[in-house]
């Protein structure tokens, strides 16, 4: 192998055209992990050579970093399918949770109109022990397997996990499938976290006139926390003209002074802004 500055002690951009040998032989043996990282990337020029991808497939499987494993799964998907798939398929044995999310992750992504893809994703979704692997799952199958895609979403929101990051992954594949079905299991979440009112932000952005209404009824809304979500949300996610529109219908109705006077100086501000 030929590793141009060595520790990488120049501050530069490097264009370094090497024979995939070289990059696979560095890939596998370089201790430096910046120098690695560099390898992945010009091997994930050459989708269409077969050693690029027994190199990636090499590192995904016995690299002994886990971030470098990631890096090569990652890289793997754009291969063809039958470079990609036993190698994210091994993957999702890996000892390291975030080597099997990142696996699940590059399912989506290399095995679209697959059966085998979504059966492992499935897989992974009902049988693996990690909550940061359940929900990189729950993203995958709602891509891989729409037919099924909203039983796994509400699935998914019933799920009780660890800071909620099975909820939350079901929270964005609504927003990303725009699916007001689901108004009202999303608006019962609200106070939970701060990503239900978001998710009802993006749905009210792209037309939906009950979202708004939801978003801006949790204005007046008991917990002041959830007051305060509520204005952010409609401050910064949804278009000016319309979270104008709906902070002005709601602030003489408001019973809460904080978040009234909040509103109108949210109002005031936003009426400043220069028109984009």
């Amino acid at each position: 192998m030929v590793v141009f500055d060595a520790g990488n002690h120049v501050l530069k951009a490097l264009r370094f055209e090497e024979p995939t040998a070289w990059l696979a032989t560095e890939l596998r043996r370089d201790p430096d992990l910046w120098d690695r990282r560099w390898a992945i990337e010009q091997l994930a020029g050459r989708t269409s050579d077969p050693e690029a991808g027994a190199a990636l497939a090499d590192a995904a499987a016995h690299a002994d970093y886990y971030l470098t494993r990631v890096d090569a799964l990652r890289t793997i998907a754009a291969f063809p399918e039958q470079t990609a798939m036993p190698a994210l398929s091994a993957a999702l044995a890996d000892t390291s949770a975030q080597v099997r999310a990142a696996a699940v992750e590059a399912l989506a992504r290399a095995g679209k109109g697959s059966a085998q893809a979504a059966a492992l994703a499935r897989s992974a979704w009902t049988g693996d022990s990690s909550y940061e692997v359940r929900a990189a799952a729950v993203t995958a199958l709602v891509q891989l397997d729409t037919a099924s895609a909203r039983a796994t979403i509400a699935a998914a929101l019933a799920e009780p996990s660890y800071r909620d990051a099975i909820q939350d992954a079901a929270l964005a594949a609504i927003a990303l499938r725009n699916d007001t079905t689901f108004l009202p299991a999303v608006d019962s979440l609200v106070g939970a976290s701060r990503d239900p009112v978001y998710v009802l932000a993006a749905l009210g952005a792209r037309g939906s006139a009950h979202a708004l209404d939801l978003l801006a009824g949790h204005l007046d809304d008991a917990r002041r926390t959830v007051r305060e979500w509520a204005l952010q949300a409609i401050r910064f996610s949804l278009p000016r003209p319309v979270a104008l529109e709906r902070l002005r219908a709601a602030v003489d109705g408001l019973t809460h002074a904080d978040t009234k006077a909040a509103v109108r100086d949210a109002i005031r501000e936003m009426e400043a802004q220069p028109e984009r």
